[in-house]
């Protein structure tokens, strides 16, 4: 069997040399809780206008790495670069400000505000946020909110949920409101979209579903970083994939390289 995939200690240095093409890209991520090493050295990179997949066995480290990139955790050591520049002192909301937000294993909406409020809960830099310039500026405050209220109109519509938007977002299925978070995300204009597996618990109709989407924006400019344990969505969609097992940098490569690399079969796949 032919392992044409690259190992760890390339795709570092790789990572360093294509930087300029990257959107996000982190070096030497590890982290500890307690005496447990989650994490130990991680790199990876997401190149600008790509669908990168990330996959691993249970307990790889691929929901702590997600936490490390968004900033919901601090890493112990490395760093991250989103857009050229370091994102370890910003929080959260300010990640997402800049382009990047993520998305969770089980969808996460505010039960009891409508589906049309959670979208709007994703527009950013809104005028409305100051109260001098919801004084001063009335008439750009109204014009931004209808721009919003278009946006995600227009957004629902695409994913099926249009006329699901005076409804309660609690009174929605799993899959829709994976459908709903997705569609939120991209209320913000992101940048880079980390999809935590759109696919778990999701029947096979509403798995495509989001595949078009996620093709679709992509096209539209959008970066994609997705965590999925079901491989047909991942070498489907994924241009590059990046392998984590037992917290450490395994593989990376094409979909074809992935599929043919003998220890991402044994460690993953347990072949």
């Amino acid at each position: 069997m032919v392992d044409n995939s690259r190992p760890l200690q390339e795709s570092a240095t790789l990572t360093q040399d294509t930087s300029q093409s990257s959107l996000l890209s982190a070096q030497g991520l590890s982290k500890s809780f307690g005496g447990i090493h989650a994490l130990s050295n991680v790199a990876i990179e997401v190149k600008a206008g790509s669908i990168t997949g990330l996959i691993g066995p249970n307990g790889a480290g691929k929901s702590t790495l997600f936490n490390l990139l968004s900033n919901f955790l601090t890493p112990d050591t490395g760093e991250v670069l989103f857009d050229g520049e370091p994102i370890q002192q910003l929080r959260s909301h300010q990640i997402a400000q800049q382009g990047l937000v993520r998305t969770f294993q089980v969808a996460r909406v505010l039960s009891r505000l409508s589906v049309l409020e959670n979208m709007l809960l994703g527009a950013q830099k809104q005028t409305g946020e100051n109260l001098f310039k919801v004084l001063l500026q009335p008439k750009q405050l109204k014009r931004e909110e209808r721009q919003n209220r278009d946006r995600a109109f227009t957004l629902l519509e695409s994913v099926g949920l249009a006329e699901k938007a005076y409804d309660y977002a609690g009174a929605l299925s799993g899959g829709q409101r994976k459908l709903l978070e997705l569609a939120r995300a991209m209320m913000t204009h992101p940048k880079l979209i980390l999809l935590d597996e759109p696919a778990a618990g999701v029947n096979p109709t509403l798995i495509n579903q989001i595949s078009d989407h996620v093709l679709r924006w992509n096209q539209e400019g959008v970066t994609f970083l997705i965590i999925e344990h079901n491989m047909d969505v991942i070498m489907s969609l994924c241009q590059e994939i990046w392998v984590l097992a037992e917290g450490k940098n395994l593989a990376r490569g094409t979909p074809e390289e992935i599929q043919e690399n003998s220890e991402v079969l044994e460690a993953y796949l347990g072949q």
